[in-house]
């Protein structure tokens, strides 16, 4: 195992981890926010309204927003979990060396992140609206392998087909990535 032996202003940062690993989780975050905004641009060619112009209607009809905050609003919201699932992704490929394991964790996210989609989007619209948590008003889980599964799946696939060739590349060159020779 590789340590980082340069002094770092951020300790917590350098326990377990190297210079490689963290330049990989920053560009995972990054490549979750460009892929997010492709993810809203590509949405219409499903035959979709984007995500974030049903979240900013909402907005506006159920928390009295007007147009420019909600849309921003649901940019922000959108933006944020897509840098998080970009996280996840980088930290499953700092992990985890082989591909095979790399594109499992793909579809399962893929998987995952349809399913809970519509609760978690009806919260989200709940929460900004400042409207009573309602459980009960919550529609329920998306268990089809739809157009959503689809867009869903390229998302989870561009992140981690990037951060595969960034991995490639800094192997590569021979720079360490620490937490993956801990996995194997």
């Amino acid at each position: 195992m590789t340590t980082d032996s340069a002094p770092d202003s951020c300790p917590s940062l350098n326990s377990g981890m190297d210079v490689s690993s963290r330049q990989l989780l920053l560009i995972s975050c990054l490549l979750g926010a460009v892929v997010g905004v492709l993810f809203i641009i590509v949405q219409p060619l499903f035959g979709m309204d984007t995500l974030t112009s049903r979240h900013a209607a909402a907005y506006q009809q159920l928390g009295d927003w007007s147009v420019l905050p909600a849309v921003i609003i649901a940019w922000v919201a959108h933006l944020a979990v897509s840098v998080f699932y970009g996280l996840i992704s980088g930290i499953v490929m700092i992990r985890y060396r082989p591909s095979s394991v790399i594109v499992l964790f793909t579809v399962i996210f893929s998987w995952v992140t349809t399913l809970i989609a519509p609760p978690a989007n009806a919260l989200i619209v709940q929460l900004v609206s400042f409207q009573e948590i309602r459980p009960q008003a919550l529609p329920g889980l998306n268990f089809l392998l739809d157009a959503k599964f689809l867009l869903h799946l390229l998302f989870f696939a561009a992140i981690s087909s990037a951060l595969f060739v960034y991995r490639q590349r800094q192997q590569a060159s021979g720079t360490p990535v620490v937490l993956s020779d801990v996995a194997h």
